[in-house]
């Protein structure tokens, strides 16, 4: 059974995945699922490009919203 401290955290860390860029978060979303970057960009219909530079914005983003995330626990 999970703890209510865990389930507390969960909850606060998905507020703050929230704030990505829906645009970069699916993105993130089907690559974190195994698809290809290639076979996401033909899904979204964007150019691979696009896709790739969803895909680098939305880690960096993530990074800085969990650092975020870490020094408010």
């Amino acid at each position: 059974m999970p703890s209510p401290h865990g389930e507390v955290e969960a909850r606060d860390l998905l507020a703050q995945l929230r704030l990505l860029r829906p645009r970069e978060a699916i993105v993130l979303l089907l690559v974190g699922e195994g698809e290809q970057v290639s076979q996401v960009a033909r899904t979204l219909k964007l150019p691979v490009e696009t896709a790739f530079s969803r895909l680098r914005l939305g880690r960096k983003h993530l990074a800085h919203v969990l650092k975020r995330w870490r020094r408010l626990r």
